[in-house]
């Protein structure tokens, strides 16, 4: 795949890592002198089986994240399409533009063995749950919150990323009877199926202050019949 130039009006500066369905770049703005972070999946690298619904939700992350405007939330500046280039078989890019942050995942502290003390503990959740008060207010339910979606930026600020999977209440690409998320950190109600509200999400930060002490996965070895009995 030849690395795009471009996506949108956004100039594409490097690549800051790859996930199982597209890149994410950086990007710049020229038009505001804005970085950003491109975040894209392309149409010819899906299975055809699942990429309306794939693409369906990915938008549906730009809409549900760009809905919030919060301190401790990533920001949400577009969602775009771009057609394939002229000679190019594929389908064309999808892109979610958004907030370029400096910082590291809880997931990289916990994976390197590194604890918080508790004063820390406390600012950090603090400001996670600010951040998904908020979120629920605006109607947003993010259903995945875990170390590796929450990120400390240098001076300690917490931001929330990827709402791949929320749950937007004016929505119906969620329905009860889908599982969707990480099944270490998800509520009970969520790993059976079944509709879920703020309060799953906040099911999550007390599994993941768990992880600030032990190195341990708070719930290693989930399975359905296990989740019956949480």
């Amino acid at each position: 795949m030849t690395e795009p130039k471009k996506l949108g009006k956004y100039e594409i500066r490097r690549e800051l890592g790859q996930g199982a369905m597209g890149i994410v770049f950086e990007g710049f703005d020229p038009m505001i002198a804005r970085r950003v972070a491109l975040k894209t999946v392309r149409r010819d690298q899906l299975d055809r089986v699942e990429v309306e619904e794939i693409l369906a939700r990915f938008k549906r992350e730009a809409q549900a994240a760009g809905r919030l405007t919060h301190p401790h939330i990533v920001g949400i500046y577009e969602y775009g399409e771009e057609p394939a280039a002229e000679g190019e078989a594929a389908d064309g890019t999808a892109f979610i533009a958004m907030e370029f942050v400096e910082g590291r995942e809880l997931k990289d502290y916990f994976d390197a063995n590194e604890r918080f003390p508790m004063v820390e503990i406390v600012r950090i959740m603090g400001q996670l749950l600010d951040a998904l008060d908020y979120s629920h207010k605006n109607g947003v339910v993010h259903r995945d919150i875990k170390p590796a979606n929450i990120i400390l930026l240098k001076d300690g600020t917490v931001k929330v990323a990827d709402f791949g999977i929320a749950r937007v209440e004016s929505s119906n690409l969620t329905q009860a009877g889908s599982v969707l998320g990480t099944p270490s950190y998800m509520s009970p109600e969520q790993f059976m199926g079944q509709t879920v509200d703020g309060r799953s999400d906040l099911f999550r930060p007390a599994s993941s202050s768990t992880s600030s002490s032990p190195a341990r996965n708070p719930s290693p070895a989930r399975s359905p019949p296990s989740c019956t009995r949480c």
